[in-house]
């Protein structure tokens, strides 16, 4: 990760291995925010929440920049009932420099596939079915660890996304419905020329623009909506987070 390669004054220390499943609760509600170790000198900030009757889990990656309006669509999925693990893609001394690392889409990729890992050996993670959302240039990132773990995610959505840059073969291989939610402030070029590769099922809308420090209303009503129509809520589903 030399790219992204920033020391930090000090080390935090290592992150609990929490939640135990003594500690977690069937049908109550937690929020916890923890450090993950990515490697030897970065640590990545991490929350998960979990609904009562946690119906499916969706995994959100950011690049920071878009840190409040990615805390907005996460307190809404889990109003719905999903269970969620934000986490920037990027670490904190890293944020004053988001505007370039984020465009290192590689790296972006080893931290995501280091996240989903942790998750996947979680005791609240369970056997719920999977979902998972990208911002911006972590869309990249998701897009190309979709199309190696096949069998992972059911539904994948795109917000701001620039997935042109996940490269031709990660989006001809995606086999995972994909929505992507952009705006005014999107350059659709990019996307127009890499849209065509996806045979998966596929939606793209164009939105009023978000607000820069606030909530981007319709994009989480539609990606609320997309995650409704593509994870199962079983029983079995629902039972998996009590263990």
């Amino acid at each position: 990760m030399s790219s992204l390669s920033h020391p930090t004054e000090e080390t935090p220390p290592r992150p609990p291995d929490l939640p135990v499943r003594e500690e977690y609760i069937p049908w109550a509600s937690c929020v916890q925010a923890i450090r993950l170790k990515v490697d030897e000198r970065h640590w990545l900030d991490v929350s998960f929440a979990l609904p009562g009757q946690t119906r499916a889990f969706v995994l959100l990656l950011e690049t920071h920049q878009e840190a409040l309006q990615n805390q907005a669509l996460a307190q809404a999925l889990t109003a719905r009932g999903f269970g969620t693990l934000t986490a920037s893609l990027l670490t904190p001394e890293e944020h004053t420099d988001a505007e370039e690392l984020a465009w290192h889409v590689n790296d972006l990729g080893e931290r995501a596939a280091t996240v989903l890992e942790w998750l996947e050996h979680q005791p609240f993670r369970g056997t719920l079915p999977l979902a998972a959302v990208g911002w911006r240039t972590a869309a990249a990132a998701l897009i190309r660890l979709a199309a190696r773990e096949t069998q992972t995610f059911y539904a994948l959505s795109c917000l701001e996304g620039r997935i042109d840059l996940a490269g031709a073969g990660p989006l001809l291989a995606l086999t995972v419905p994909i929505q992507l939610l952009t705006s005014s402030a999107t350059d659709d070029k990019p996307n127009l020329a890499a849209w065509p590769h996806i045979g998966a099922e596929k939606r793209w809308e164009h939105l009023p623009p978000p607000t820069p420090a606030g909530p981007w209303p319709e994009a989480i009503a539609l990606t609320c909506e997309w995650f409704e129509r593509h994870l199962p809520t079983t029983p079995s589903s629902l039972a998996a987070a009590a263990g």
